[in-house]
C-alpha cells in the first residue's frame, strides 16, 4: 500500500497479488482493483471490483456505485477509441497554372515506445483504500471488541487456522497445550482437563470455555466436556486464550482465564471434507457446506470421532468385578451436527441464528472417591445473536442430558447409575459507545440473566437457580501511546444469596505502534458447582454394610464460599519486525477458599440424636461417616512467568517456542493440615517448526516438556476417605505431521503421529496418577475442498 501511495503502481499491485495468493482476503482484492483504477487500467479495475462485490462485503452498495462510475468511464473511453478518423482526400489536389507542386510529406514512423495508460482516476471515484492490516492478529475476547493484542488489557494468545491445519491435531485440548502457561492433562482417550497457571484437576473447573462467546460450562460438575461440543477443529477459525482472571467481563468461573473458540463464520470458506483413520481404531470424519445468497450466509457441518482408551485399568476376566454394559475400550465416541446462518442488515448490523447437537460416549474420571465413570450424553444449543454498532444481544438455550455410571466396581457394590439433566437459558445485552476527541472513551455496559435448571439423583437441594449480572468497561485512550482500561462486574449467585464483585484495571503503554508494555491487576471467583453445593451421594466402603455419605448439609448452617483469586502481572509484547515477534509476562496470584473434598467425619451419638446417620434404605447400608466439600484453610501464593517467541526467517517457514515457570507456596494456620500442593509442573516448554512449500509439501514438528508433579488424591478406604500422595514423573511429547497438497490445492493427504517417542512398556507416560498410560498413536487423513 505504501508503493501504491507513492504511485509505483506496478510494484504495489505485484506485492498485493502475492499476499492474496498466500492468504486471500476481500480487502486485498479491493485494494488491487483500486490501484489499477488509479493507474488508469480500467478493464482490470472493473473486473477486480466485481470480484470484490461477489464476496458480498458489508459496503457492497457503496462499491457498486464506484463500479458504475468506472464502467461509465470505460464505456466512454472505448467509444473514443473506436471513433473513425477524418477522411483522406480522394486524389491529388489539382495544380493551378504556374503553381509549383508541394512535395508529399514523408510517412511518420510509428512510435516503438509503450503507450501510456489513461489519466489516473480521482480518489473520489475509486473509493477509500482499505488501510487496516487484514493479516494482523486480532483479539475480541479480552475486551469484548475487536482489537490488536498490542492493545489488549490481558495476556493473550491466538491459535490460528494455520496452527490447527499444520499440526494435524484433532482434539482442542491438545491444541491448547502449545500455549505458554497452559496445563493440559489427558487421563483417558475421552477425558482431557485444562487449566492455566496451575490448579489443574480431574473435572477441571478453573477456566471458562466459550464457543463464539457462548458459555459451554457444565453447571452440574463445573467442568468442560470437550467431546460434547457440536463443532470439530475443521470448523474453527481461531482460538483466543486470555490468561489471567476474567470475571470482570465474564463473571463466575472465568477464574484463571477464558478460552474462546471462534468458528468459521457462515458463508465463509469453501465446502469440504476430511476423513482419518488410525491404529487402535481411531477415527475422524468431518464434512461441511458453506455458501452465501445475497446478505444471507450459511454453514452446515457434521462430524464423527472415536478415540480409544490408552489402557484398560481392569482386565475383563475378573470374576469379582461388576462391569458397566458399555465398551470398556472406548475413551470417547462422538457424533455431531451444527447449523448456523447469518443475515446482514446494512453495513454494521447482523443477525445470527443457529444450533448444534452432539451425542457422545465418554470415559471420564470424577473427583473424590468416585473415579472412572462412563457417561452417555447428548448436548445441544439454540442460539440467536444480534450485533450492531452500538447494541449487541445474545440469547441461547442449552440442554445436557444422559446416563452415567461407574465403569466397574466390586460384586455387591453399585455402579451408581444416574440420569443427570441440565437446562440453561441465558440472555445478555450490551451497549457500546465511543466518545471524546483528544481523550477518547470506548465504553461497554452489559446486563445478563441466566436460568439454571438441574436435576441429578445424587443432588439434594435447589433444582433451579436464577443468576443476574451487570458489568461496565471503559477504555480511555490518551493519544496513541497510553490506554487505561477499567472493568467491573457484579454477579448475583443464588446459592450464596449474595452479590459477588469482580474487577480489572490495566495500563498499556506503546512506545511505538508495534510494541506495548502492559500492567494488569484483576480479581475473579468461581462459584460452587451444583455437585459441590447440593451433593447427596451415598458411597459404599470396602467394609461390608458400611456407607460414606457425601452431603451438603452443615451443622452450623454455613455455606461454601466461592473460590477467590487476586492477580497482578506485567507484560511486554514486541511485533516490530516482520521476521519475528516475542512477548514476556511475569505474574503473581493469591488464591483462597479452594473447594475440595473434605475430611471424613465419623457418625457420633449427637448425630443420631438429631436424626443424622443410621440405616440408608436407598443403599441398604449403615452410614458410618460423613463427607462432602469444604473450603480449604490455606492460602496459595503463586508466582511465575511466560516467555514466547515466533520467528519467520523465510516465507513458508515458522519457528515457535515458549517457556512457562510456575512457583507456588502455601500459607497455613497452625490448625490447617492441608498437604503441600505440588500438582503444577514448575517448568513447561514448547517448541516447534511449521513448513509450507510451493510444491505442496507442508507439516509441523512440535515438542513439549513438563517437569515432575506430586498429586494429593483422596481415596476411599476402610477408615473412610483419606489423602494419599502420588508422584508423576516429568515427561516429553514429540508430535509430527506431514501433508501433501495436490489437484490445484483442493486435495491433501497427510499423516500424524502423537507421542512419537512414547512407546515404552517399562516406563510409560502418565499425566495423572489415576490416568491411562499413554502410548504412541498414528492417524492418516484425506482432505478435499471445492
Amino acid at each position: 500500500m505504501q508503493l501504491v501511495q507513492q504511485k509505483r503502481y506496478a510494484e504495489g499491485i505485484a506485492e498485493l497479488e502475492k499476499a492474496n495468493e498466500i492468504l486471500p482476503h476481500p480487502n486485498v482484492v479491493f485494494n488491487i482493483a483500486r490501484a489499477r483504477a488509479e493507474a488508469g487500467e480500467l478493464d482490470t479495475a472493473v473486473a477486480g471490483y466485481k470480484e470484490y462485490i461477489a464476496t458480498n462485503p458489508p459496503d457492497r452498495v457503496e462499491v457498486e456505485l464506484v463500479l458504475a462510475q468506472l464502467e461509465d468511464r470505460l464505456a466512454a473511453q472505448k467509444v473514443a477509441e473506436t471513433k473513425p478518423p477524418a477522411p483522406e482526400p480522394a486524389g491529388p489536389t489539382p495544380i493551378a497554372p504556374g503553381e509549383v507542386p508541394t512535395p508529399p510529406k514523408p510517412a511518420e514512423a510509428k512510435s516503438t515506445e509503450p503507450q501510456k495508460p489513461a489519466a489516473p482516476i480521482p480518489q473520489a471515484i475509486v473509493g477509500e483504500a482499505r488501510t487496516e492490516d487484514v493479516y494482523e492478529e486480532t483479539i475480541i475476547t479480552a475486551s469484548r471488541g475487536k482489537q490488536s493484542p498490542l492493545d489488549a488489557p490481558s495476556s493473550t494468545t491466538v491459535i490460528t487456522q494455520q496452527d490447527i491445519r499444520l499440526s494435524g491435531i484433532t482434539r482442542i485440548p491438545e491444541l491448547l497445550r502449545r500455549v505458554a502457561g497452559m496445563d493440559v492433562m489427558e487421563i483417558t482417550g475421552g477425558d482431557s482437563n485444562v487449566s492455566m497457571r496451575g490448579f489443574n484437576s480431574r473435572l477441571a473447573n478453573k477456566v471458562l470455555v466459550l464457543v463464539n462467546g457462548r458459555s459451554v460450562y457444565n453447571d452440574i460438575l463445573g467442568s468442560t466436556f470437550w467431546e460434547l461440543l457440536s463443532i470439530d477443529v475443521d470448523q474453527i477459525e481461531r482460538i483466543e486464550i486470555i490468561r489471567g482472571p476474567g470475571s470482570a467481563l465474564y463473571g463466575a468461573n472465568a477464574f484463571a482465564g477464558v478460552i474462546n473458540i471462534i468458528p468459521i463464520a457462515p458463508g465463509e470458506g469453501k465446502p469440504g471434507l476430511r476423513v482419518g483413520y488410525g491404529d487402535q481404531q481411531q477415527a475422524y470424519g468431518s464434512a461441511w457446506a458453506t455458501g452465501r445468497q445475497g446478505d444471507i450466509g450459511y454453514r452446515i457441518s457434521a462430524g464423527y470421532t472415536r478415540y480409544p482408551k490408552w489402557t484398560r485399568e481392569i482386565d475383563g476376566g475378573r470374576s469379582d468385578v461388576l462391569f458397566a454394559p458399555v465398551n470398556q475400550f472406548t475413551g470417547a465416541e462422538s457424533q455431531r451436527i451444527d447449523i448456523r446462518t447469518s443475515k446482514r442488515f446494512g453495513k454494521d448490523m447482523s443477525l445470527d441464528v443457529g444450533g448444534g447437537y452432539a451425542n457422545s460416549k465418554l470415559d471420564v474420571y470424577g473427583i473424590g472417591p468416585l473415579n472412572e465413570y462412563n457417561f452417555d450424553a447428548a448436548n445441544g444449543d439454540i442460539t440467536v445473536d444480534f450485533k450492531s454498532k452500538n447494541f449487541n444481544a445474545r440469547t441461547y438455550f442449552t440442554r445436557l442430558s444422559g446416563t452415567g455410571q461407574a465403569a466397574y466396581d466390586y460384586i455387591g457394590h453399585t455402579l451408581y447409575t444416574s440420569h443427570p439433566r441440565q437446562n440453561v437459558f441465558n440472555t445478555e445485552a450490551e451497549f457500546v459507545g465511543t466518545f471524546g476527541e483528544n481523550i477518547t472513551h470506548d465504553v461497554h455496559f452489559g446486563l445478563g440473566y441466566r436460568l439454571k435448571d438441574v436435576s441429578w439423583e445424587y443432588l439434594r437441594g435447589n433444582d433451579i437457580e436464577h443468576h443476574g449480572s451487570t458489568y461496565v468497561q471503559d477504555s480511555i485512550h490518551f493519544g496513541k501511546q497510553f490506554n487505561i482500561v477499567g472493568s467491573g462486574r457484579l454477579d448475583y449467585v443464588p446459592y450464596l444469596k449474595k452479590i459477588v464483585p469482580s474487577a480489572r484495571a490495566s495500563v498499556i503503554y506503546k512506545p511505538t505502534d508495534r510494541q506495548a508494555f502492559r500492567l494488569v491487576g484483576a480479581s475473579a471467583f468461581r462459584s460452587p458447582s451444583f455437585l459441590e453445593a447440593y451433593v447427596g451421594l451415598p458411597i459404599m466402603l470396602s467394609v461390608p454394610g458400611a456407607l460414606y455419605y457425601s452431603g451438603n448439609g452443615r451443622e452450623d448452617g454455613s455455606r461454601l464460599q466461592p473460590e477467590q483469586i487476586i492477580s497482578a502481572e506485567i507484560g511486554y509484547l514486541n511485533q516490530q519486525s516482520d521476521l519475528f515477534e516475542f512477548d514476556v509476562t511475569a505474574y503473581y496470584q493469591r488464591v483462597t477458599d479452594l473447594i475440595a473434598v473434605q475430611d471424613n467425619r465419623n457418625v457420633t451419638l449427637s448425630d443420631r440424636l438429631r436424626g443424622a446417620g443410621g440405616f440408608d434404605p436407598s443403599a441398604g447400608r449403615y452410614i458410618a461417616t460423613f463427607g462432602g466439600f469444604t473450603n480449604q484453610c490455606d492460602t496459595h501464593n503463586v508466582g511465575g512467568g511466560e516467555l514466547g517467541a515466533r520467528v519467520y526467517p523465510v516465507e513458508g517457514l515458522d519457528v515457535f517456542a515458549n517457556y512457562a515457570l510456575n512457583v507456588s507456596t502455601q500459607d497455613k494456620p497452625s490448625s490447617c493440615a492441608i498437604p503441600e500442593d505440588k500438582r503444577t509442573s514448575r517448568h513447561k516448554v514448547n517448541a516447534g517448526v511449521q513448513v509450507r512449500t510451493k510444491m505442496g509439501l507442508n507439516g509441523e514438528v512440535s515438542w513439549h516438556y513438563q517437569s515432575a508433579q506430586v498429586w494429593q488424591e483422596k481415596i476411599a478406604t476402610a477408615d473412610g476417605v483419606v489423602y494419599q500422595q502420588f508422584d508423576v514423573r516429568a515427561y516429553m511429547l514429540l508430535n509430527a505431521r506431514l501433508g501433501y497438497r495436490f489437484y490445484k490445492d483442493k486435495a491433501e493427504i497427510s499423516g500424524t503421529v502423537f507421542n512419537l517417542l512414547g512407546d515404552s512398556d517399562s516406563d510409560p507416560l502418565q499425566m495423572h496418577p489415576y490416568g491411562n498410560r499413554i502410548g504412541r498413536r498414528f492417524m492418516a487423513f484425506f482432505t478435499y475442498s471445492l
